[in-house]
């Protein structure tokens, strides 16, 4: 098989796995083009985080763009196979569970992807978490989903009955992963505290 013939069906292949992807429906809403809500898609998603990744880091020092928008493409790509789940809420057995399932996803990307195994090893190198490309990533990943319920309103907090004390918990926690990314939590922090329509169940959170 000459390369251009091979070239071809494994770019299909790609776009029938982007299409895949782009049918992984996350648990988070966004506004669409009539003013109504409708769930984001994987691919959606990862395209938020690698334009956010690629403004953000130009404010950001030691931070090597290129591998940073990297790991905003490709992180959540395991999920062509283990799905995705609501990041609040999870019981330490279902984070365990879940990462089982994405090991599981990512070995079976390097079968699949033998001839593009920077896809893997990037998702790989993501999840150590032993960079600042990968810290920034991972909070900025947390992060945004929180620009969405802001922008909808608290959809997708009223939609699932989350409290307010577990969103604010979950991301204090994570953002703190990288502090220019904390410090704009810290900014989203205090508008979440002051909607209590945003939330069907509220309690004092200080």
């Amino acid at each position: 098989m000459t390369d251009a013939k091979l070239h071809a069906k494994r770019l299909r292949d790609l776009m029938t796995a982007l299409a895949d992807f782009s049918n992984i429906k996350r648990k988070i809403y966004i506004p669409d083009s009539n003013k109504e809500f409708r769930k984001e898609n994987d691919s959606e998603h990862s395209y938020s985080l690698a334009m956010s990744t690629w403004y953000l880091s130009q404010f950001i020092p030691n931070i090597d763009r290129d591998k940073a928008m990297r790991f905003a493409l490709a992180h959540d790509i395991v999920e062509l196979h283990a799905g995705d789940e609501m990041a609040i809420g999870r019981t330490k057995e279902q984070e365990m569970k879940k990462r089982l399932r994405e090991q599981e996803a990512l070995n079976k990307l390097e079968e699949e992807w033998p001839d593009f195994p920077e896809m893997t090893a990037t998702i790989r190198e993501y999840e150590k978490k032993d960079t600042n490309e990968a810290l920034f990533v991972y909070a900025l990943d947390k992060v945004l989903p929180m620009q969405l319920n802001l922008i909808t309103g608290g959809h997708t907090w009223k939609k699932y009955n989350i409290k307010r004390k577990d969103v604010v918990a979950n991301k204090d926690e994570k953002a703190r992963a990288f502090e220019e990314v904390n410090l704009i939590w810290k900014e989203l922090r205090k508008e979440v505290l002051a909607h209590d329509d945003y939330f069907n169940t509220d309690k004092v959170v200080k």
